[in-house]
């Protein structure tokens, strides 16, 4: 099979037509669902190992559910802090922007 022109805009359409979308806007993955890139290559390579002609819909379904999964996607992951921030341990001056510190009355902000 030739590689395709993912470019394409009827290409894109007619992919959009074959594959049904979700309308929820966020999802929450846990992270024991999430892998990494080199156990998505090693599932790539034990899927396809010695020419495997026994792969199947589930097989495949199983490894891309995983994928996604494992990908993050700004866009819709839902956003969740787990962390716990210790205020004391936090500086007090201001530092690179985006970063927390504790003002001179002890309230955190954000620089």
């Amino acid at each position: 099979m030739a590689k395709g022109d993912y470019t394409d805009a009827a290409r894109r359409t007619r992919y959009r037509s074959l594959v049904a979308t979700n309308t929820d806007s966020k999802i929450t993955v846990n992270a024991q669902e999430k892998r990494e890139r080199a156990e998505l290559l090693d599932m790539i390579e034990e899927l396809f190992q010695d020419g495997n002609k026994t792969i199947t819909a589930d097989k495949l379904r199983a490894f891309l559910h995983i994928m996604v999964k494992s990908v993050q996607n700004s866009s819709d992951d839902a956003t969740d802090i787990t962390s716990v921030v210790n205020a004391s341990s936090l500086p007090t001056t201001a530092g690179n922007s985006g970063t927390l510190y504790r003002d001179r009355n002890g309230y955190v902000k954000v620089a």
